[in-house]
């Protein structure tokens, strides 16, 4: 597929959605697809850094004058209105007739992916937000926060847009996925932390490292510990020379590094970070990183408050008491060392990039395909498909089933809080047209197991049960029971507090078997000889899913 980013970097933006864009690109790439980027030649533009990654760049002129119509809270972002922006990007994309654009500006909604559309009917967009400020018109919406909610974005995007909600989706390279074993494996041993990892981001416009890099060295000069301290500021930082003078003469071994390749290595060796509350943050998160937080801009706020209200990061209140606040902040981290980094490692596991690249190459094929909630107006056409021959061969009930002990069975199911009831469709395009069942029905716990999940990794993890079947006149070959799979395992990864989905197959049903296992299931064992059809006796294999091995 041919594809085209729409992304911005500048001293006011900062580097974090080119950087994000790139990781994804990158992605992309590996799965045999070619990236372009169009970008603006704001000050502090990354062009030269993208070219350096292997991707074409389009460039956009600075405007003379920021004399526009403002339609959104960022809208000064992009230098131009949203229709002189399309306007410019428009002869690039008909040259390139993109299969999809990425669009990651604040700037940037609905009027501007609408134009898109007419321009190229057949192109489909993935719009990453964070902010759930403004409509888009768009096949896929990628919001990667702590806390996001399906509900934000409800009244934002088509109804048949896929959500992409909360930090399984984070955008990171993959040499962090590579370090995050060494990183929380060191974490179990580091006693006391002292090493500490500084980092405002690209940018950081108002030198808020060398207040920090003060505040150190009035705390450390007062402590009995030794500590050292590594700066990471990127090469268009306008405050590097201030930095580096300052770091000279510390009371502390500091070292400042600039536009460093190994950022993962650092923060894996790291024991401590402060840093801003912006894309970074996952960073840390993937590698156990325990972390005070500073917000740098008003889009940061929501981050750092979801994150600190769960106690999962430490947040400076206000950069005014920064002396104050820093070695307090840092204490509390470092006597809860081992929760700190147990619990935020368990926000992001590294493979984000992997899962949305999947999702826009599943679009791709499969993108007037949804799941929707069973209703009663389903019965009796679930009924006729249960008792189909093509259906009942592969089922552990395989008897022809009354129509009113059905009934009474499918009322009881959605009435039933702990039963998903879904529907499959194809066609979505033209209304839907049902082609499939899948019923998830989260496992209860009885009295008797609550001290065993209380002690269990993740108590708060429910485990389901699945089952599903095509309907017997669903088209063969294709694909339709992976689209059926992968749309009801995200729906109920993403809706609900289920981590994990177990099942039971047939030994005997090999096209079962094969698709559980391109889904993701692993094998957990099998029932020997435990199911008659017939004369015949067949095992039974058992798998099971967890959240985070689901890459999509």
């Amino acid at each position: 597929m041919k594809i085209v980013v729409r992304a911005d970097a500048s001293l006011t933006i900062g580097s974090g959605h080119i950087m994000r864009c790139l990781t994804l690109a990158d992605r992309l790439k590996q799965q045999g697809h070619a990236i372009t980027f169009i970008c603006r030649q704001h000050d502090g533009h990354l062009a030269e850094l993208i070219g350096q990654k292997g991707f074409a760049v389009q460039l956009l002129a600075t405007s003379g004058t920021a004399d526009f119509i403002k339609q959104h809270a960022h809208s000064e972002w992009l230098g131009a209105s949203e229709s002189d922006d399309f306007a410019e990007c428009q002869p690039i994309l008909q040259a390139l007739q993109p299969d999809w654009l990425i669009i990651d500006h604040y700037a940037i909604g609905k009027n501007w992916e609408q134009q898109a559309k007419r321009l190229l009917p057949n192109l489909k967009i993935l719009a990453i937000d964070d902010l759930a400020d403004r409509t888009h018109d768009c096949e896929i919406l990628l919001d990667q926060n702590f806390g996001r909610k399906n509900g934000d974005y409800q009244p934002l995007v088509p109804s048949d847009c896929q959500r992409l909600l909360g930090t399984r989706y984070t955008l990171l390279r993959d040499e962090f996925a590579s370090w995050r074993t060494m990183s929380l494996n060191r974490r179990k041993s580091v006693q006391p932390p002292n090493n500490i990892l500084v980092n405002l981001g690209g940018v950081d416009n108002d030198n808020i490292t060398l207040k920090i890099l003060q505040s150190l060295n009035t705390f450390i000069h007062q402590s009995t510990q030794s500590f050292n301290v590594t700066v990471v500021m990127g090469k268009t930082a306008p405050h590097i020379e201030s930095v580096q003078r300052f770091a000279k003469h510390t009371s502390f071994a500091c070292a400042v590094l600039v536009n460093v390749t190994n950022m993962a290595q650092l923060m894996a060796n790291a024991d401590l970070a402060i840093g801003a509350a912006g894309s970074t943050t996952w960073e840390r998160c993937c590698l156990g990183l325990p972390m005070v937080l500073i917000v740098l801009a008003d889009n940061q706020q929501v981050i750092a408050k979801a994150l600190a209200d769960k106690n999962l990061v430490k947040v400076v209140t206000d950069r005014a008491t920064l002396d104050e606040q820093l070695p307090r902040l840092l204490s509390e981290l470092a006597d809860n060392y081992k929760k700190f980094s147990r619990q935020s490692a368990k926000l992001v596991d590294g493979q984000g990039a992997k899962r949305v690249a999947h999702w826009i190459e599943f679009a791709q094929k499969f993108q007037h395909c949804q799941v929707r909630q069973a209703t009663q107006a389903d019965s009796q056409m679930i009924w006729q498909w249960r008792n189909h021959v093509d259906v009942r061969r592969w089922m552990f009930g395989q008897d022809e089933i009354a129509l009113a002990d059905h009934e009474k069975w499918y009322g009881k199911q959605l009435d039933h809080a702990n039963v998903h009831l879904l529907i499959f469709e194809t066609d979505g395009s033209k209304g839907g047209e049902p082609m499939g069942l899948v019923n998830v029905t989260q496992v209860t716990v009885d009295k008797y197991q609550t001290l065993q999940l209380a002690n269990a990794s993740s108590p708060n993890e429910k485990t389901a049960s699945w089952g599903f079947y095509l309907s017997p006149n669903s088209a063969k070959g294709q694909g339709l029971g992976f689209a059926l799979g992968v749309l009801a395992i995200a729906r109920i990864f993403n809706t609900t507090d289920i981590g994990k989905i177990t099942a039971q197959v047939l030994a005997y049903n090999t096209a079962s078997l094969a698709l559980h296992r391109k889904l993701g299931f692993s094998e957990t064992g099998v029932l020997k000889q435990h199911f008659g059809v017939g004369d015949k006796v067949y095992d039974v294999v058992e798998f099971e899913l967890k959240s985070q091995d689901f890459l999509f």
